[in-house]
């Protein structure tokens, strides 16, 4: 299970990438142009002891608190969300056992997501090999710093393998996810003290 966190969600957005996942979206292209030319055409100024100086235009990105960028942001992820559809319909792609039923491979809510799959060397291989095709494209990227791995009922040759294949930190269950804990079994006591532990102090 990887608990992938995206560094700055909105600034790195790369345009052409919102262009293409539009139009292979088949949205009409007048509504692709109206819509690229609301978010390559805004300029930014600098505000110094309550005077402005100068402007000068985006390079990518969608604005934070603007109405558009979240829903520009989801379908950004859609193409991630296809991309791990297509790692789970390869030959030889495992996955996680509570999981098989559905395929499921994952759980996006904005820049935090939940991947699943068997710990399999092969598995998480096409997982990064998805994922690394989604950065390329739109210049997103995994904070490797607020990332983590768990590895529950696996080897040791795998325990070792699997965390330099992603290249994330290796965590432990309990953790918390959108501020659900997420764990194995029934929470016990034991369980909500570490949780306590482990969650950032505000």
């Amino acid at each position: 299970m990887m608990k992938v966190h995206l560094k700055k969600a909105f600034d790195p957005v790369n345009w052409e990438a919102i262009r293409e996942i539009l139009t292979s979206l088949r949205f009409p292209s007048i509504f692709v142009k109206w819509l690229m030319a609301c978010i390559t055409t805004h300029t930014y100024t600098i505000q110094m002891n309550g005077k402005d100086f100068g402007y000068f235009e985006g390079g990518r990105g969608v604005k934070q608190g603007d109405p558009l960028s979240p829903l520009l942001f989801v379908l950004v992820m859609e193409y991630l969300s296809r991309l791990y559809i297509h790692a789970g319909n390869k030959e030889g792609f495992k996955f996680h056992p509570h999981c098989k039923e559905n395929k499921m491979t994952y759980v996006i809510f904005a820049d935090d997501m939940i991947v699943f799959s068997a710990a399999e060397s092969r598995t998480v291989a096409y997982l990064m090999e998805a994922f690394d095709k989604f950065s390329k494209c739109t210049t997103l990227e995994a904070n490797k710093e607020k990332s983590q791995i768990v590895l529950e009922g696996c080897q040791e040759q795998q325990r070792r393998q699997i965390p330099e294949q992603t290249g994330y930190q290796e965590g432990k269950l309990p953790f918390k996810y959108l501020g659900v804990p997420v764990i194995a079994n029934r929470l016990g006591t034991l369980d909500c003290r570490l949780l306590v532990e482990r969650s950032p102090r505000i």
